[in-house]
């Protein structure tokens, strides 16, 4: 089960703010998703074959250069800055 603790640590890292309702709905959620992963894991595959379909066409586009956005509009969703990147707090010990 994923605890309500987890969800809100996991929230402070991504910046979100969310009410205790929503973490304790979100710890209900992702529970329950992963218990029904659990549940497709015991699934007999044993006589699913596996691989790629190759006869579907592939919906590829062709890789083109654009320039979606200035660099100065990208830095302005930036908490911080320094010398055009991002500066985030460090969320890792040194022993990790």
């Amino acid at each position: 089960m994923i605890s309500e603790e987890t969800v809100a640590h996991v929230a402070k890292l991504a910046r979100l703010e969310l009410t205790s309702n929503e973490i304790q709905a979100y710890s209900q959620d992702l529970s329950k998703i992963l218990h029904l992963v659990d549940e497709l894991s015991e699934l007999d595959l044993a006589n699913v074959q596996q691989g790629l379909n190759t006869e579907a066409p592939a919906l590829l586009r062709a890789d083109e250069v654009q320039k979606a956005f200035s660099r100065e509009v990208l830095m302005t969703n930036a908490p911080q800055e320094e010398s055009f990147f991002f500066r985030v707090p460090k969320i890792l010990d040194e022993g990790n």
